[in-house]
Order: structure tokens, then sequence, then C-alpha cells
């Protein structure tokens, strides 16, 4: 006889609404995504020094853009927006 034991460091069980379970159900990337991973993804403690700011700029991934939209903003770089004349 087999048996599977998982053992977690530590789980609380929280309370929340259904419309934020649908939210946080939303965010999971996949199956094996859990609840945990979407908070620490979304949820961020405010960096009290610029260094915490830095370390965690430098911990996330780039932002997703649009590819049209960064050749727009290339090809306009160093142009005045025509307020000026």
């Amino acid at each position: 006889m087999a048996s599977l034991v998982y053992d977690s460091c530590m789980s609380k069980t929280i309370t929340i609404d259904d419309d934020v379970y649908k939210l946080l159900s939303s965010l999971k990337r996949d199956s094996g995504d859990s609840f945990t991973k979407v908070l620490r993804r979304h949820v961020h403690k405010p960096a009290e020094t610029a260094g915490e700011l830095l370390d965690a700029y430098e911990h996330e991934p780039p932002p997703k853009t649009q590819a049209s939209a960064l050749k727009r903003l290339l090809n306009q770089r160093g142009r005045r927006s025509g307020g000026r004349k």
C-alpha cells in the first residue's frame, strides 16, 4: 500500500467573498498554480528604502508591451509634442 503525505510548513484558513475568490481564480496561470503564488505575484509590501525598491524591480519580469506601441514610441523619440513652435 502506498500513501502520499503532503507536509506544508504552515497554512492558514481565510474567509473571502465570492467575487474575490473568482478574481483570485482568474489570476491563476495553470492548475498547478496556488493561491499563495497568485498572492505573492500580485500583493507587494511597500518598499521602505530605495534599496528595497531597486531589489523589487530587479526581481520583476519586464512589463508586457505591444510591439506596435513600442515601435511607435521609438520612432517618435526625440520629437517635440507639437505644443511649442
